[in-house]
């Protein structure tokens, strides 16, 4: 009989005490999973520079200096991730499998506090989501990325699967050369502090950065309004 050590064996068996049984384990990643359950298209050499769920459009302007409420940037825990999560599991497991040591390569976050960000707090009440909204400050410091994916959100309470979220990146600060975004296919740079992009989050993306520079933005997450998505389509410059 051939007999093998537990490490050797490719899946725990159905069953067995330690294992986790989930569609997602018949991919070769938790995001492979996650793409057949979006409509977007996956072709790579598409434009999406008309994406109708991509928009950079809107951009707000402030006279007060931002850096004051930036900083100093207080790093708390993400609210995002569970002891329990498949997500978790999964892609803890293509890490290791991809030698990928440390999990702080995405970055921090600073929850937006109505004392501290004033000028913030006025963007995030301007869009005026309904239901929860989730602000927070996102810090990428020089050499973290967030590989190409598509956001589960499962620390929303209306989280992926249960009602269509939508999610708004505001930058704090003007782009330095080897800071990237890209949403599809469409590579986003050159920015100026206050330039904004609004998304679907089932349209998959990447962020890094390889400047010599942290990078900070606002990001938003929550229900839509009419109103919402009225003044996202209308665009334009805001000023604060």
């Amino acid at each position: 009989m051939d007999k093998k050590y537990s490490k050797e064996i490719e899946k725990l068996p159905a069953g067995h005490h330690l294992g986790v049984e989930h569609e997602c384990f018949n991919y070769p990643t938790y995001q492979d999973y996650l793409e057949t359950k979006s409509d977007y298209h996956f072709d790579k050499y598409r434009s999406d520079d008309d994406h109708p769920d991509i928009n950079t459009n809107l951009k707000f302007r402030w006279k007060s200096d931002i850096t004051k409420e930036i900083f100093p940037f207080i790093r708390e825990n993400s609210r995002n991730v569970h002891p329990n999560s498949i997500t978790l599991l999964h892609e803890a497991w293509w890490l290791h499998e991809n030698e990928i040591r440390g999990l702080d390569h995405i970055g921090f976050k600073e929850i937006v506090k109505p004392k501290k960000h004033p000028t913030l707090e006025k963007i995030v009440n301007w869009f005026e989501f309904s239901g929860e909204i989730q602000p927070q400050i996102m810090e990428q410091n020089v050499g973290n990325f967030s590989y190409w994916h598509l956001d589960e959100m499962c620390g929303h309470q209306s989280g992926h699967g249960i009602k269509k979220l939508l999610r708004v990146i505001i930058n704090l600060q003007d782009w330095q050369p080897g800071q990237f975004m890209l949403w599809g296919t469409n590579n986003i740079h050159q920015w100026k502090a206050g330039d904004c992009v609004t998304y679907d989050p089932n349209v998959p993306h990447a962020t890094a950065n390889a400047s010599r520079s942290r990078r900070y933005a606002l990001r938003i997450t929550g229900l839509a309004s009419d109103k919402t998505m009225q003044k996202i389509r209308k665009g334009g410059i805001i000023s604060l």
